[in-house]
């Protein structure tokens, strides 16, 4: 059952660059903001078709954000390894952190747009569902 609900989702990815797995929590795109982003991926210039997929993807991906789990992400600070929290209060807390992880992070901030906005489902046609009708 899919729960209409303010709570952030979470998108669980194994990072091939850490080598570990990683929570980003995300908010779920409003309909205004799903036609934005399907309307923004191409735009025409004269005539010409532009893709805008990966703008699109940085700009919708980076509103959505809404964190991370604490301990997934830090910087280095004088030579060592230091947490960065998107939680205010929190140790390593950065009021920028929306700006820092797009910096330092962009590939995921796209992973987190095409999970919310392009891969909310998938089609399954290969078997009967629960309470479909029998097509016979």
């Amino acid at each position: 059952m899919r729960i209409a609900s303010k709570k952030p989702n979470t998108l669980k990815l194994h990072d091939n660059i850490s080598g570990s797995d990683l929570l980003l929590y995300f908010r779920t795109p409003t309909a205004k903001e799903q036609a934005a982003y399907t309307n923004g991926m191409t735009k025409r210039i004269r005539n010409k078709i532009v893709n805008c997929t990966g703008e699109i993807r940085q700009k919708h991906g980076k509103e959505i954000l809404e964190g991370w789990r604490e301990g997934d992400f830090g910087e280095e600070v004088n030579g060592k390894a230091a947490a960065v929290s998107s939680v205010p209060g929190n140790p390593g807390y950065r009021e920028d952190w929306k700006d820092w992880f797009q910096q330092y992070n962009a590939d995921l901030v796209e992973r987190v747009a095409i999970h919310a906005f392009e891969n909310t489902s998938e089609t399954s046609d290969a078997e009967e569902l629960p309470g479909e009708p029998d097509p016979d």
